[in-house]
């Protein structure tokens, strides 16, 4: 059989909450403050260095175009704490729109959607706030499962599947991972959750999964092993190579495609890499013929990262 070419697509993505009452926009001036909610603050991983720094620098030169977002009944900030502390520090007008939730829960499931359908995650990122949305989802929705609609009579992690292309044993594994990630934040504080997410920690989810288990009857072995995770990741002003160097043609790569349930988790061989994508054969399990498919750069990782 001959190798098929085939490049995936993107699905647009339907949001699972509904919004109450209008938003309602405003100007404010440095003068102003809003109130920041530690909770919602800490919700969401953080920009990089680099990536606040080029925010910085476009907000100083073109102003803050986009309006921070506010819950309208608590007035608490849930979108933009980046861009606030840029405007407040920098003395910059801003915009905010208010927007109305019924609950903490729905905010957050706001937050998280709005998060995953913006920035270029790591898998361990997408992970975490898949897993954590499904949490919150569930809590949201108790133990009701009289809603009209054959879709919302679906368990969470199958309606939470639907969304993303993935499996309800995922969203499953989404949420445990989530609550790894949780319990080794509280033992090795907020920075270590983010270390996880971003890699730096060099643990793989099923090596956070375990800590997170021995930490129930070790939590100081725990707390030791975390040290010494935090000991080894590399100085942050310290160069690192651009990912598309470290993919060689031919190398062994697993692919993190979401929106493929066919493709994702799976290994593959790179054919060709750009500064922005990359090519991977990979076999059609059914018909055992080998597939060409393009992968932006953020979705294709060698089993070395993961270690």
């Amino acid at each position: 059989m001959h190798p098929t070419q085939e490049t995936p697509g993107s699905e647009q993505r339907q949001p699972l909450v509904v919004l109450r009452g209008s938003t309602r926009k405003h100007h404010h001036t440095v003068a102003d403050s809003l109130r920041i909610d530690p909770d919602f603050q800490t919700l969401i991983p953080p920009l990089s260095a680099s990536e606040f720094a080029t925010l910085e620098a476009s907000i100083q030169e073109k102003g803050c175009r986009d309006p921070l977002v506010v819950w309208a009944e608590e007035k608490i900030l849930i979108d933009g704490h980046n861009r606030y502390a840029i405007c407040t520090a920098h003395g910059i007008p801003y915009k905010t729109v208010e927007m109305s939730f019924d609950s903490p829960n729905t905010v957050k499931v706001w937050m998280l959607l709005n998060q995953l359908g913006r920035r270029n995650l790591t898998s361990e990122s997408v992970s975490y706030l898949r897993g954590t949305w499904y949490e919150l989802t569930k809590q949201s929705r108790g133990g009701d499962r009289k809603s009209s609609g054959h879709f919302d009579h679906l368990k969470t992690e199958t309606k939470l599947g639907a969304q993303f292309k993935a499996s309800p044993k995922t969203i499953r594994r989404d949420a445990q991972f989530a609550k790894a990630v949780d319990t080794l934040s509280s033992i090795g504080g907020e920075d270590m959750k983010w270390k996880i997410l971003n890699r730096s920690a060099g643990m793989t989810k099923k090596q956070v999964i375990a800590l997170a288990i021995d930490a129930r009857s070790r939590p100081a072995k725990v707390a030791k092993t975390l040290q010494g995770r935090d000991q080894k990741v590399k100085p942050e002003g310290e160069p690192t190579i651009a990912h598309h160097l470290t993919l060689k043609i031919g190398s062994l790569v697993e692919v993190y495609a979401p929106d493929r349930q066919d493709v994702n988790g799976r290994l593959g061989r790179i054919c060709s890499v750009g500064e922005k994508t990359a090519t991977v054969w990979m076999r059609h399990i059914p018909t055992v013929t080998m597939y060409l498919y393009t992968f932006k750069l953020h979705g294709v990782t060698t089993p070395s990262e993961h270690r």
